[in-house]
């Protein structure tokens, strides 16, 4: 009878935690196979219950989640108009999309986990691919000027010296740039795509690879266009940074994803003069660098 006992309260604690299983609600703008993989990744960090729902299909679920994760800014904004105040991890989100959507500073129940590379990151990758590396030059719209004091304490912490220029009048991209690249060491692309769209890119690669400068960043898409490399994180990755989070809730508002990888462009570094860039090994170096497992 004893043995019989400790048997059912063994099987009484597995379903209590069964049913306690977190349930989460991901908010996503559509089924793409990105939305597909990140939804399959966070479904294998842990015991969750998931429901997917595109707020274009109409009324969430009737559910009471724990938690909320959106997919991208229209999916916030969506669940932010909604009354419910659940604790929410915003995933997809970038600086300029969220100023531009006027939720630059989030409610108190929201955790922006942006999509843009980390910073520091980018300049420590700068620093790893080209060593002699002392200054960075940033180009900037003028509706990027929060993102300056983000990066200048990245600069401060690599101990790069950071060149900023603010390009008012895109005609002036190609003078302003060689200006720039003329007092910096390497090109770093950031979130604004006034400056970093298809009908500049062209004139910015050019004119750095003209001045014998690089650049970095400023996301995977810019790689196989000519940037030499940047850090990103995978919908697994991303994924993988959403349970962490959960696990270990910042002590901001606002968080850099904690998995990544590197990606560059093997044609770009060998027309450069650099060796072939081992992503991997990049990958590894900065995460110990950063105190990652």
């Amino acid at each position: 009878m004893r043995v019989l006992s400790h048997i059912l309260l063994l099987w009484l604690g597995l379903f209590a935690l069964q049913s306690h299983a977190a349930t989460l609600l991901v908010l996503v703008p559509g089924q793409t196979a990105l939305t597909e993989e990140f939804i399959s990744a966070l479904a294998n960090t842990g015991d969750h219950r998931i429901v997917v729902h595109n707020p274009a299909e109409g009324d969430a679920p009737d559910i009471d989640p724990d938690r909320v994760i959106t997919m991208g800014v229209s999916s916030l904004q969506w669940w932010l108009a909604q009354p419910a105040r659940t604790p929410t991890i915003a995933t997809y989100v970038t600086r300029s999309g969220l100023a531009a959507a006027g939720l630059a500073t989030p409610p108190g129940h929201v955790r922006l986990l942006l999509a843009n590379p980390r910073p520091v990151r980018q300049l420590r990758l700068a620093q790893l691919l080209v060593p002699r590396m002392r200054t960075a030059g940033l180009l900037h719209s003028p509706g990027s000027d929060a993102q300056l004091s983000h990066w200048q304490e990245a600069a401060t912490a690599t101990q790069t010296k950071l060149n900023t220029a603010e390009l008012a009048d895109v005609g002036d991209l190609a003078r302003m740039l060689v200006s720039l690249l003329d007092r910096s060491d390497v090109l770093i692309g950031i979130d604004d795509p006034q400056i970093y769209n298809a009908d500049n890119l062209k004139t910015i690669l050019l004119t750095s690879y003209t001045r014998d400068r690089v650049l970095i960043g400023p996301s995977a898409p810019f790689i196989a266009a000519g940037s030499l490399s940047t850090s990103f994180s995978s919908p697994t990755e991303m994924a993988r940074s959403v349970s962490y989070l959960m696990d270990h809730p910042a002590s901001t508002s606002i968080s850099y994803p904690r998995y990544f990888s590197v990606l560059s462009n093997q044609q770009v570094a060998r027309s450069m003069g650099f060796p072939p860039p081992d992503d991997a090994a990049l990958a590894a170096e900065l995460a110990r660098m950063e105190g990652i497992e």
